[in-house]
């Protein structure tokens, strides 16, 4: 019987081989799926215990970009997400955008603020929750953010988890839910971006864009922004969008930069936040109010920063320029900004390609700054720059650090 059923195998090798390839598959389909409702059951028994005591029904938006992810995240959300909220204690309004600014506009325009915003997209979802928030003048509801986006930079800042399965996906989910559910926070400062314009007509000046991750021009902006075109040859295609890049005449950028040195706060650079402002302008005891901020505006005018203001001027031709908001050993924030120089075209460039790939490409000049602003030179062959992962034309720009801005969920 064993000789025969061997035999069959032999004589049938190719069906033999498929049915093993589609049993395996079902089994680990089947494997995940169990260990997918086990992992959600315990997090649930868990979640239920210790929400018991929950005052009142809090609000929550969720804003979610129904084409991220593969148009998977709708789904994603409302059959693993929407269910701890709702057990937690939350009422969820879904905001599905369907166009750019859809988000921002909507936030910006809200009479009442939720008591958090949860964010299910990708970074360009999260860029405009944030600058529909920091454009209004009262007090700014929290958020936290969901991996449900094709990039999610932010998370890799407040959580550090690798997703390596379904099942790994997942629980990064209920990971990135759960500071909101425990309170758990932390103050995140923000970058501001304002277009320069020659103009002094106010009403034909842009709104400044706010954002979490950073700003990124040059070579390697382009490869990053082209290589899912390449999405046919899988985990490689970073290394094909790099390779075509060799042939393209794209390679540098001029432009003259304009930075003012980090600074923790001073009296040049500090400011009365707008909605304190007016709501104090607003009460009947504004004065006896004013009175305090005053106090506590004239202890931060003690403090005098003979440099904060002084502007530093350069020019530089650069493959690459990366501008991000850290936090420095004095703990207070500033912009980095790195400069690469360093690629050419040729054999060079394709051994460079595997720490192109990595972002592990060594800046020729790092510059740390409050304030810096970009004037693009007409020999710059780079006409786009991109912020927090959005497109933009290359235009005369500042940015700016807003020191502790949004609260996070973290």
């Amino acid at each position: 019987m064993k000789m025969n059923f061997l035999k069959v195998i032999r004589n049938n090798w190719k069906k033999s081989a498929f049915a093993a390839a589609v049993s395996g598959y079902a089994l680990s389909s089947l494997k995940t799926h169990i260990d997918i409702n086990q992992h959600m059951r315990e997090f649930s028994t868990n979640l239920s215990s210790s929400c018991k005591n929950i005052p009142s029904t809090k609000k929550v938006l969720v804003v979610i970009n129904p084409i991220a992810n593969n148009k998977k995240s709708e789904k994603t959300f409302k059959k693993y997400c929407e269910p701890i909220l709702h057990l937690a204690g939350y009422s969820v309004e879904l905001l599905r955008t369907n166009h750019i600014g859809h988000a921002k506009a909507f936030i910006e325009e809200m009479a009442v603020l939720p008591d958090a915003i949860v964010i299910a997209g990708g970074d360009g979802t999260s860029s405009e929750v944030v600058t529909g928030l920091m454009r209004r003048n009262e007090n700014r509801c929290p958020i936290t953010i969901l991996p449900l986006g094709r990039t999610n930079q932010p998370l890799h800042k407040y959580f550090h988890y690798s997703v390596q399965s379904e099942l790994d996906y997942i629980k990064s989910l209920c990971s990135a839910l759960l500071p909101m559910l425990r309170e758990e926070f932390m103050y995140q400062s923000v970058i501001r971006y304002d277009v320069i314009n020659d103009d002094a007509d106010s009403e034909k000046q842009l709104k400044p864009i706010f954002g979490l991750n950073g700003f990124s021009w040059g070579l390697l902006k382009d490869i990053d922004s082209t290589k899912e075109k390449y999405w046919y040859f899988g985990p490689i295609r970073h290394y094909v969008a790099a390779f075509g890049k060799l042939f393209s005449k794209n390679w540098s950028l001029v432009t003259d930069y304009v930075y003012t040195p980090p600074c923790s706060g001073c009296a040049d650079c500090f400011e009365i936040p707008n909605d304190e402002s007016t709501v104090l302008k607003q009460s009947f005891f504004g004065k006896l109010v004013n009175s305090n901020r005053r106090n506590v505006k004239s202890q931060k005018q003690l403090i005098k920063n003979s440099v904060c203001s002084n502007e530093l001027k350069g020019k530089m031709e650069a493959n690459q320029i990366d501008i991000t908001c850290i936090r420095n050993n004095e703990d207070f924030s500033e912009l980095e900004t790195n400069f690469i120089s360093s690629l050419q075209p040729g054999w060079d460039f394709i051994k460079t390609i595997p720490s192109i790939t990595c972002n592990s490409i060594v800046p020729q000049l790092v510059l740390r700054s409050r304030t810096i602003q970009l004037y693009p030179n007409g020999e710059s062959t780079n006409d786009s720059y991109s912020i927090d992962g959005e497109e933009y034309d290359a235009r005369p720009i500042k940015l700016s650090v807003v020191p502790n801005a949004i609260k996070v969920f973290c």
